[in-house]
């Protein structure tokens, strides 16, 4: 056997030489590489017939529970046993997938609200997925013990937790957009009653030059669960533009019977505002104060901004006062 090998060798090192590898650096490190394959076949054979300890990773399936019964906890997606065999049987793991352990809902669950799977029943469940010739040091988790509910859920509002910071000459236009206002928390009667509105985890937003969109998780209740699990948001950004427009003055706080004339009568106000905005058409209002007249002690009186949509900025006015005259 050993000699029809070596011819074997023999003849496929003098193709190499016959397609042009002739030198001996080259013909070494091919000699080099035969010999680290011998090796690797040889540990291979060794290592098949001893004990060796592996850590294999078995996927977990619950499986049978009822649409109305919601978990409180996480179940595991894996548990990972710890066994014992000779190399040559764990193979099979590197050709093929790990079956599934599939826990059955109805065989673990009481009636008090949990899904328990306990110590020796995961190792008999582990043992049956991979034969019984194994041996299995341990298992991690070592038992499985999952809180549920099959009670109605609490409908509670969402808050979105988050510090938007549009960049500089941009500007917030409208409050944030949610695709859900409100989520459905479920959980033991005791916790619901304590829970009126759930949070998402904290977003901060900064230098924004545009419309921010983002898919935000709620944040995780002690003892309960929540669904939909997150929301998808949208806050409306937009740049400034410069705008200029002629306002009437008007008169404020007047009494019955009184009538106020301010000479000029109207005033151009300067400000930024998103272009959304100008488009509607907002007002804007210059007024003085028939209170400030009262009390000035010349014939002018200060005019300011009145009233003004939230997203305009940076208001400047054409004078700061105004004469007036008073007629009863």
């Amino acid at each position: 056997m050993f000699k029809g090998v070596k011819q074997r060798i023999a003849q496929w090192f003098d193709k190499l030489h016959d397609t042009g590898i002739k030198s001996s650096k080259s013909r070494s490190i091919l000699l080099y590489l035969f010999f680290v394959l011998i090796s690797a076949i040889l540990w291979c054979f060794l290592t098949f017939n001893n004990l060796i300890t592996v850590d294999v990773k078995i996927p977990v399936s619950l499986v049978g529970k009822p649409a109305n019964v919601k978990l409180l906890g996480n179940m595991p997606d894996t548990i990972t046993v710890s066994v014992s065999d000779k190399g040559s049987s764990f193979v099979k793991y590197f050709f093929k997938s790990m079956p599934t352990l599939e826990l059955k809902f109805t065989d673990y669950a009481d009636s008090e609200g949990s899904f328990k799977v306990d110590a020796a029943q995961l190792r008999k469940l582990a043992m049956r997925k991979l034969g019984n010739r194994s041996t299995i040091a341990a298992v991690l988790p070592e038992y499985i013990n999952v809180k549920y509910t099959d009670g109605p859920g609490k409908r509670v509002p969402v808050v979105v937790d988050i510090d938007v910071q549009p960049q500089l000459l941009y500007t917030q236009t409208g409050p944030i957009d949610k695709s859900a206002e409100t989520v459905v928390v479920y959980g033991e009667p005791k916790t619901l009653a304590a829970i009126s509105e759930v949070y998402t985890y904290h977003i901060k937003a900064t230098e924004l030059t545009d419309t921010f969109r983002r898919k935000v998780s709620i944040a995780p209740l002690r003892g309960a669960v929540v669904e939909p699990r997150s929301i998808d948001i949208v806050v409306p950004i937009e740049k400034l533009v410069s705008h200029r427009q002629k306002v009437q003055i008007m008169v404020r706080n007047m009494p019955n019977g009184v009538r106020t004339i301010v000479f000029p009568s109207s005033v151009d106000v300067s400000f930024r505002a998103p272009m959304s905005s100008l488009k509607r058409k907002a007002e804007v209002t210059a007024v003085v104060d028939y209170n400030a007249i009262v009390a000035s002690t010349t014939n002018k009186v200060a005019v300011t901004v009145g009233e003004a949509p939230a997203d305009y900025q940076d208001f400047k006015l054409s004078v700061d006062s105004v004469e007036y005259i008073i007629q009863k």
